[in-house]
C-alpha cells in the first residue's frame, strides 16, 4: 500500500521508564547531532494522524511540542504506556520505545497496513523468527484488558501478545540488519551508535 496521506493510527512514544540501566533519562541523551528521542520523532512525524509522548517526567519533553500523557499506573512498563495511550487516542495505537531510534519506515508501513486491513487485536514484528512487542500496533479494544492486567500486576507485554494471539509480520526483508529493534539501554550501547 502506498500511503498518500497520514496513517490512521496513533503513534505513542513510550518514555515513561526509569532508565535504571543508563542512570539517566536515556531518551534525552545525544546520538550524534540529535537526542535519541528526536531521531525517533523525526521518523514518526508526518506519518501518523496523531502522535503522543507518554512520560512520567513531562518537564523534560515540553520542548518537543507534542501532546504529553502520563501513566495512570506509573512505572509499570510498556503495558502502562500503551494503556494510557489507548485511553486517549482516536485510533489504535502504534507503540514505540523511546530508546529504539532506528525504526525503519518500511517496517512501520508494513505493520500498519497489516493491522488496518486485518483489524487484528495487535500486530507486531518478527525478525528472523523472534517476536518483538515493540514497535507494535495495539487495538483500542485492548484498553480494559490492559487495565485489568495492570491492577493484577501482570506486566509482561510478551505474555500478553502470546495470550491474545498477536499477528506477527516477518520484516527481515524490510530491515536486513534488524536496526528497528536496537535498544540503547547502556552507555556501551550509546558508544556503539554515537554518530548514528
Amino acid at each position: 500500500m502506498l500511503w498518500s496521506s497520514k496513517i490512521p493510527l496513533t503513534a505513542a512514544v513510550l518514555a515513561g521508564g526509569k532508565s535504571s540501566r543508563m542512570g539517566q533519562d536515556k531518551c534525552l541523551l545525544n546520538l550524534g547531532s540529535e537526542k535519541i528521542i528526536e531521531r525517533l520523532i523525526s521518523t514518526l512525524s508526518g506519518c501518523f494522524e496523531e502522535l503522543f509522548i507518554v512520560t512520567n517526567s513531562p518537564q523534560f519533553y515540553f520542548s518537543f511540542g507534542l501532546p504529553l500523557l502520563g501513566d495512570i499506573y506509573s512505572y509499570r512498563g510498556p503495558i502502562a504506556g500503551i494503556h494510557v495511550a489507548l485511553k486517549n487516542s482516536k485510533y489504535d495505537v502504534f507503540a514505540f520505545a523511546c530508546d529504539m531510534p532506528f525504526v525503519k519506515k518500511e517496517v512501520i508501513y508494513a505493520l500498519s497496513e497489516k493491522h488496518l486491513i486485518e483489524k487484528n487485536l495487535c500486530t507486531v514484528s518478527s525478525f528472523k523468527g523472534k517476536i518483538y512487542p515493540l514497535p507494535g500496533v495495539y487495538s483500542k479494544t485492548l484498553q480494559f484488558q490492559l487495565e485489568n492486567l495492570l491492577k493484577e500486576e501482570k506486566l509482561s507485554l510478551k505474555k500478553l501478545i502470546d495470550d491474545i494471539g498477536c499477528q506477527a509480520v516477518e520484516v527481515e526483508n524490510l530491515d536486513k540488519e534488524g536496526v528497528s529493534f536496537v535498544n540503547i539501554n547502556t552507555d556501551e550501547d550509546l558508544k556503539i551508535f554515537i554518530g548514528g
